[in-house]
């Protein structure tokens, strides 16, 4: 898998929601790189993604992904968002206001726009204004949430344009200052910060070494310190944006991964201890697409694994009067997972339902990618799935969009009536009426 593929162009404007349930099924064993290459393509996505588990175990009622949904938080009705680009460009404009609750409102319908429309090769010669602003935004010492929006903005930008070549001469700049962000001790910021550096490192950095240095960075720069602090928030960033890392040099040298994550297990152990539902499902999650990545290659088992055994089969039947029902169900689902790995060499299926299409993620390099670019695109999964490249080149998969239905079913991107989005789009409407009407009025003699 190339990391550098240059990404196709489209830049339809698209509405998609994608919801998590889970169905029994008596196949509790899946292959790796399964994703059928076969169908139409659409815009629309279905509104399912389910995966399989057994019989005996459908009691428990989460994915092994632990939150219940894939519908953005941001879904809302109704409307055509219009031009993207004069709407990206107004905004551009507005991020000059003074006051920090406008630069929030309008990086909030940056954000929005970048995660549900996939950008492509569109707003040429414009990229790079937009990626400064964001960054510019990132050190802002006005707002907090100014700096949040900001960083998941950079993450974009890198899923958007991470494989073109202004990508490649940015990321070096880009990194530096998200290192910066991620491990100042009085950032507020050090867990959206890791979050975007894991994510332009995926995308734009060199090879898989680069990933491994990134690794033992965090781990040693973020994840080490947030531990000690009991930091959740940054733990669990810490963990997912390792796991990301790890998909990375797992799949190139497998001796480097385990020499990686070597400097990391008892870090991990103590993860699987802490309070955090969230944090113990992620450091399970990592220790299941080591054990798959490695036993690939000869029978492997971890240094401290009838201790880590001990403590998932715990976590496992742990009861719901500390964490709730929900949250509860989440770990035991994960737990369930990491152990059927370390035990039998399962891993659990993920299958995402497109239009014409159904995608799977049978191993845990994908599941842990995929897991990446849900947390950067939320509710824009879908959208990007569907146009954008650079994720079919990560898992694989194509789809054609050659024949009519494909045309018929192009969706809109939905903005609520009361969102910075329509009143932008208002904004611009304006300005159109304005300028035909100039257009059309009689020269003064």
């Amino acid at each position: 898998m190339s990391r550098r593929t240059r990404a196709d162009s489209n830049n339809g404007l698209l509405r998609s929601a994608l919801n998590s349930q889970r169905v029994p099924s008596s196949n509790g064993r899946s292959s790796r790189r399964d994703t059928p290459r076969s169908g139409t393509r659409s815009l629309q996505a279905s509104q399912q993604a389910s995966r399989d588990v057994s019989d005996d175990d459908f009691d428990d009622s989460a994915s092994v992904m632990s939150e219940d949904t894939w519908l953005g938080e941001d879904d809302e009705p109704v409307g055509d968002v219009g031009d993207w680009e004069e709407l990206l460009g107004g905004a551009l404009e507005a991020l000059g206001e003074k006051r920090a609750a406008a630069r929030e409102k309008t990086l909030a319908s940056i954000v929005r726009l970048m995660a549900h429309v996939y950008m492509g090769e569109g707003l040429e010669g414009r990229r790079v204004t937009l990626l400064e602003a964001l960054r510019r935004g990132a050190r802002s010492t006005k707002s907090a949430r100014e700096r949040e929006l900001a960083l998941r903005g950079v993450a974009l930008w890198f899923v958007n344009f991470g494989t073109d070549a202004e990508a490649e001469a940015e990321f070096g700049s880009v990194s530096e200052q998200l290192r910066a962000l991620a491990t100042d001790p009085g950032s507020d910021v050090r867990a959206p910060a890791v979050a975007a550096l894991g994510m332009a490192n995926f995308v734009a950095g060199a090879d898989f070494r680069d990933a491994a240095e990134l690794a033992q960075f965090v781990q040693a720069r973020v994840l080490a310190p947030a531990l000690e602090r009991r930091a959740m928030d940054e733990v669990r960033q810490a963990l997912e944006t390792l796991g990301l890392l790890l998909t990375v040099v797992a799949d190139a040298d497998a001796a480097l991964a385990e020499r990686v994550f070597d400097a990391a297990l008892a870090l991990h152990m103590r993860a699987l201890k802490a309070d955090s539902v969230d944090v113990r499902v992620r450091a399970a999650q990592n220790f299941a697409l080591v054990h798959q990545a490695l036993n690939a290659h000869a029978p492997f088992a971890f240094a401290q694994q009838d201790e880590l055994v001990g403590v998932l089969e715990m976590l496992r039947h742990e009861s719901s009067k500390r964490h709730g029902k929900r949250s509860v169900a989440a770990q035991r689902a994960a737990m369930r997972d990491t152990l059927r790995t370390i035990e039998a060499g399962d891993a659990p299926e993920l299958r995402l339902a497109l239009h014409g299409r159904v995608v799977r993620f049978g191993d845990w390099i994908r599941i842990l990618r995929l897991h990446a670019f849900r947390a950067a695109l939320g509710g824009g999964l879908p959208a990007h799935f569907l146009a954008n490249a650079l994720l079919q080149d990560v898992f694989d998969v194509e789809f054609d969009d050659s024949h009519d239905e494909f045309q018929l079913n192009k969706a809109r991107m939905v903005v609520s009536p009361s969102s910075e989005l329509a009143k932008l789009r208002s904004k611009d409407m304006r300005k159109r009426r304005a300028a035909h009407h100039a257009t059309l009025q009689p020269d003064d003699e």
